[in-house]
């Protein structure tokens, strides 16, 4: 405004528009530099306190950030919100879970690939496939959405539709393995072994994996501990989603 004044009072209007935008412009980049800073300096003891299982402690945290500099970060508070329910998705947690991955599922491979999991838990398969697809369009690069979905479709008896769907996963990715050996098993009709997915299939069903590990007496991280292990949690403008 005070750009904008300055130069009516010297140039007149028409010549104040573009100076007074480029400052607006100026102003909110560098603003979101800073709030990106503040943000990553405040999340970066989120995963140690995850990998120890302070859950309350990492949510009661995360909470704090979003109600901070959730007004002053494009997407912050839907990144924010989907990671609340990333936690309690691998706590198997589903009903919590989900109205936070709502929220937080723009652009979110990750949210709507346990939203559209949750989906499937409930019966819901139409909507599920329909949140997979959302998924894929998301991050076509990440190959854990073409796994989990053809995967549950195989488990169904619709091997035709899995086909399918893994014949899109190697279209974006054609040279990745556990596509072209998942879509190998599907068509010859074998059995799906998902150990031999990890953990591209256990994040998304912890309790498939607790099962496994009570009956094996494993002490085996749990896959929130190996997630959080791999990274902490990102947020801000450089990790925002990509349109």
């Amino acid at each position: 405004m005070a750009v904008f004044a300055g130069i009516t009072a010297w140039l007149g209007p028409v010549a104040a528009v573009v100076p007074a935008i480029g400052v607006v412009v100026l102003a909110m980049f560098l603003l979101a530099r800073r709030t990106n800073a503040q943000v990553t300096a405040e999340l970066q003891g989120i995963a140690p306190l995850l990998q120890a299982r302070r859950i309350d402690e990492a949510q009661t945290k995360l909470v704090r950030v979003k109600e901070q500099y959730g007004r002053w970060q494009f997407l912050l508070a839907g990144q924010v919100d989907a990671q609340l329910g990333v936690i309690d998705y691998l706590q198997t947690r589903f009903d919590e879970a989900a109205p936070k991955l709502e929220k937080g599922k723009f652009r979110n491979p990750v949210a709507l690939t346990c939203l559209g999991c949750i989906d499937w838990r409930k019966g819901r398969k139409d909507a599920a496939v329909k949140r997979f697809e959302s998924a894929a369009a998301a991050s076509s690069q990440d190959p854990t959405v073409y796994v989990v979905w053809a995967t549950l479709l195989a488990r169904d008896g619709q091997h035709a539709e899995a086909l399918k769907a893994l014949t899109d996963g190697l279209k974006a990715l054609p040279d990745n393995k556990v596509l072209t050996d998942l879509k190998s098993r599907v068509a010859n009709k074998k059995k799906i072994d998902v150990d031999r997915l990890g953990e591209a299939w256990y994040q998304y069903f912890p309790e498939e994996y607790a099962q496994k590990m009570m009956m094996r007496g494993s002490r085996v991280p749990s896959p929130m501990q190996q997630q959080m292990q791999q990274q902490a949690p990102r947020f801000g403008a450089r990790h925002a989603p990509r349109r």
